[in-house]
């Protein structure tokens, strides 16, 4: 049954990201065989969730009662908690770009390096982290970022930011995204539903996994492009909008201006620029504990990449978990290389490219959410990203 479900998933967007792991496990387990495994996998898998998303420490040391200097008990958080957490990170954006070709850095074991064997792990499409198939893979670790996939010296911004209102003038757009957590509420959830019930692959879903796949809490994928295939812009003139549900919810907040849920998201996606894959996600990601950061690029290719002018993005637009929020933990985080770091050689462009290692706080950078920087844009050969180390967001929608 897997198969043919990746089968699904890769006609419908031309790339096997794998469907949600609840929709397998509800085509394939039965609830009593759920529950008999329940028992028994319970302290496996705390301890496999333990060690990959680590650090191991981090959480029980919010949960301790700590000591100052002087011998005062300081009461800590009882709790995960994110805010808390995420007002204490720097976005660090001036962060000096990394040399991953450097060979003295090389020469440090725990220096960010690629892994050649991608088949052991993979990232998961939902929450942008690394999950493993296999601890014990022999030599998975390229010890040399390698010639072939060192592109030039890169001179522009490493990443971008964007506002609704460069987007969409003259509707206050920004503010109300910013102020109103009902409209950005409204808005996610039209889109979800637009997306989900004109993506062929949804169609014969059951009303209980059609239920839970657009559940707040889930993630969703499908594809941003609202134009039929072989149908030119002349021809779009009375065909009907696919993105209704987004229209409505626009022109209820923000006017009879408002652009069409349709216009909408092609914006978005155009800014992917040439070539883009279409390939739209709403990522929810892990938010009830600290993550290790999981360092990777989607693909490692940026169309006619070494022309700044001519290539393909990734954009990102955040949706802030509270109202005038302004600070972290809503885009993913991201580390400025020096030179492109290209895919090598034969590598299938529909898989990420994968690192291993830790990088000092001095190279990571947390883009912050704010008023006027709803959106971010870099280029897959610029970075490496991860989701964040904590996240504080209802989601966030990535467009490639």
């Amino acid at each position: 049954m897997k198969p043919l479900i990746l089968l699904i998933f890769t006609a419908l967007w031309g790339f096997p990201f794998s469907p949600p792991i609840f929709f397998i496990s509800a085509l394939s387990s039965s609830p009593s065989s759920s529950n008999r495994r329940r028992g028994s996998s319970a302290k496996t898998r705390s301890s496999d969730e333990s060690r990959e998303f680590g650090p191991r420490s981090e959480s029980r040391r919010h949960s301790r009662i700590r000591r100052t200097s002087g011998r005062t008990r300081v009461p800590a958080q009882e709790h995960f908690d994110p805010k808390y957490l995420t007002r204490q990170q720097n976005s660090n954006e001036d962060a000096n770009p990394l040399d991953l070709y450097n060979t003295e850095f090389q020469n440090i074991p725990t220096f960010i390096k690629r892994i050649s064997s991608p088949s052991a792990n993979q990232v998961n499409s939902k929450t942008d982290v690394i999950v493993s198939d296999s601890r014990d893979g022999p030599n998975t670790k390229d010890n040399s970022a390698g010639e072939e996939c060192k592109g030039p010296e890169i001179c522009h911004s490493h990443v971008e930011y964007l506002s609704l209102d460069d987007l969409f003038p003259n509707l206050n757009f920004g503010k109300a995204f910013f102020t109103n957590g009902e409209f950005r509420r409204s808005l996610r959830v039209a889109m979800r539903k637009d997306v989900f019930f004109t993506t062929p692959a949804y169609a014969e879903l059951s009303p209980k996994i059609a239920a839970m796949m657009l559940d707040d809490d889930s993630s969703l994928q499908g594809t941003w492009n609202c134009i039929p295939k072989n149908v030119t812009p002349e021809m779009m003139d009375g065909l009907p909008l696919r993105m209704s549900r987004l229209t409505k919810v626009l022109q209820d907040y923000l006017g009879t201006k408002a652009p069409t849920g349709d216009d909408f998201m092609i914006t978005l996606g155009g800014l992917c620029g040439e070539n883009p894959k279409g390939h739209w996600i709403d990522i929810i990601g892990v938010k009830d504990r600290i993550l290790s950061h999981s360092w990777h690029q989607d693909t490692g290719v940026s169309y006619k990449g070494r022309n700044a002018e001519n290539s393909r993005y990734t954009v990102m637009l955040g949706f802030p978990i509270e109202d005038e929020y302004s600070g972290c933990g809503v885009f993913s985080h991201t580390i400025k290389l020096e030179r492109e770091h290209l895919a090598p050689d034969g590598h299938k462009e529909n898989e990420p490219v994968l690192f291993e290692g830790t990088a000092k706080e001095e190279y990571i950078t947390r883009p912050a959410f704010s008023l006027g920087k709803e959106i971010i844009r870099y280029r897959d050969t610029d970075v490496l990203h991860s989701a964040p180390d904590v996240a504080y967001r209802q989601s966030v929608m990535r467009y490639m």
